[in-house]
């Protein structure tokens, strides 16, 4: 078996002229630049301008190359119609080239079954969760910083790819990160446009040996190969840079490697005063895919939150997870247009001047930043708040009884948690 060479990039967000340029420059490059497959991860379309998918897709394929996508946040009201040459990943299943097995997921989640013997090259658009995955809340399917899904993390954990080529994360895009046995390849994005004009995009060409050596080469749209003044490294960079993205991202790029025993989590979840658990598993974590601690217990917070939802959904209509400023914004009194930081109220809330309920809550809050307040709500022709929840830790109860009991008093229902490494047999 040969080389594999996938020619890879993202993020054009509808923009055919910088696609039209794109295509021109590999096709005067053909001599230096060559590949077997093209690989575009997601965000290819302008959801106002659905016309602009066909029109990239076919100029791509005047490359002559296959071209393999997967769905993007911007990749909606798609035609129906097929361009040759053009597949959706997804779609089409687990396909092989060249002894690789090559799988995307673009909107579902739940893994292909695969031969676990073939080397995998996974591809998504959305990074994930914690790994060169910063973004915009707007842009976040969670709304925070992070904007990697977790579900990829599973999927990561599941096919063990040597790499893992996605987009999405802008901040890091034309950035590649070994972490144990995978290759993380942000390819975010081609539609760089520097401030006169000239399109700066960037796009890798992803060399996989026999052997499964892995060898990555970057390019930018206008660029020139010159010595980075990080690294010193020979770098393709657009004009005027002197910085390789992976070393202007250095800083970022940080892994901790965690005991074992985090991989497995207990966790139990009760409501105070009744002894049937609302939630007790054990829950599995993709501890390799997890940059650090932090990113853990982050993650691990939102597993809890997710499968508390599902239970209490059974309950209600919908679940509503507040965020601290919607916390303030519910519970807290008119002020008369007054800005009262979030800190302020933690450390100095005057129930006189904006409400017990809130303040009662910012008690909490300063004692347990994962505190957390959930809404169970009823649709009775109108929808209606029927129970407000605080979910606690277990030590809340004895480092804040006072707290916790003026909560109680004030109406809100806890939900006490529970967390202990290992696994549901050991309690």
């Amino acid at each position: 078996m040969d080389e594999l060479r996938l020619l890879c990039f993202s993020d054009v967000h509808g923009k055919v002229d910088i696609v039209e340029y794109f295509v021109e420059e590999l096709k005067k490059k053909a001599d230096k630049i060559k590949f077997d497959a093209i690989i575009a991860a997601g965000d290819i379309n302008n959801p106002q301008k659905p016309w602009t998918f066909t029109e990239i897709m076919s100029k791509l394929a005047e490359l002559g190359k296959p071209v393999f996508y997967v769905k993007g946040n911007w990749d909606v009201n798609l035609p129906a119609q097929d361009v040759v040459g053009v597949a959706d990943l997804e779609k089409i299943a687990p396909i092989k080239i060249k002894s690789i097995t090559l799988v995307g997921h673009g909107r579902k989640t739940k893994p292909f079954q695969i031969d676990h013997d073939s080397p995998v090259i996974l591809v998504t658009h959305y990074p994930p969760f914690s790994i060169m995955d910063k973004g915009k809340k707007l842009n976040a399917p969670r709304q925070t910083q992070h904007s990697g899904l977790i579900e990829i993390n599973y999927l990561i954990q599941y096919y063990k790819p040597i790499v893992h080529i996605f987009g999405h994360s802008h901040s890091y895009g034309g950035v590649d990160w070994k972490i144990g046995d995978t290759l993380y390849v942000n390819v975010a994005r081609l539609d760089r446009v520097a401030k006169n004009g000239k399109y700066i995009g960037n796009y890798c060409i992803l060399e996989v040996s026999p052997s499964k050596k892995l060898h990555i080469k970057w390019f930018f749209l206008n660029g020139s190969w010159k010595k980075c003044s990080g690294c010193g490294r020979l770098s393709h960079l657009p004009p005027g840079w002197t910085l390789c993205r992976k070393c202007a991202s250095r800083r970022d790029l940080r892994f901790e490697s965690l005991p074992s025993q985090f991989s497995k989590l207990h966790v139990k979840v009760s409501i105070f005063g009744e002894n049937k658990a609302l939630l007790n598993e054990t829950v599995n974590i993709p501890l390799k895919t997890l940059a650090n601690k932090e990113a853990y217990n982050d993650f691990v917070e939102k597993i809890i939150l997710d499968k508390l939802s599902q239970k209490l959904q059974s309950r209600y209509e919908k679940i509503l997870i507040l965020s601290k400023d919607k916390v303030v914004e519910f519970y807290g009194n008119k002020n008369d247009g007054i800005i009262v930081p979030f800190s302020e109220l933690l450390f100095s809330c005057n129930p006189k001047i904006y409400g017990e309920k809130l303040c009662t809550l910012m008690r909490l809050f300063s004692k347990d930043k994962r505190v957390h307040v959930l809404w169970g709500i009823r649709d009775k022709g109108t929808l209606t708040i029927e129970s407000e929840y605080v979910l606690i830790s277990r030590d809340l109860i004895h480092s804040a009884t006072r707290d916790v009991g003026e909560a109680v008093r004030k109406g809100f229902s806890l939900l006490v948690l529970e967390k202990q490494l290992g696994s549901a047999s050991s309690h």
